[in-house]
């Protein structure tokens, strides 16, 4: 249970439906889902520091640092916002067109 609860996967994966019915707007998802990658990030760092070797530290770091630097790029400005939003949106029109069921 513990695995399931700290995975992003989880995360997206639930959520994506919701989004895809309407019942969650895809502005109201983008910070969970970042909020819900940083976490898993920051449980690998955990994991990492119990390992004590100084390279999964340094990875599990690289990881967190990569993720944090993600948020600050595109989520502080809303114009930023609009490009992986509009991406979004633009996946789920393909796949609603192009179904294969």
């Amino acid at each position: 249970v513990t695995a399931v609860v700290q995975s992003s996967s989880v995360v997206t994966s639930a959520l994506t439906p919701l989004c895809g019915l309407g019942v969650l707007p895809l502005e109201k998802m983008l910070p969970l889902t970042l909020g819900a990658n940083v976490g898993t990030t920051a449980t690998a760092l955990m994991a990492a520091i119990s390992a004590l070797t100084h390279d999964a530290v340094h990875i599990a770091l690289c990881h967190l640092g990569f993720n944090i630097w993600g948020i600050l790029i595109w989520f502080p400005a809303p114009a930023m916002r609009r490009v992986p939003l509009g991406a979004a949106r633009l996946l789920g029109l393909y796949a609603a067109h192009f179904r294969l069921v």
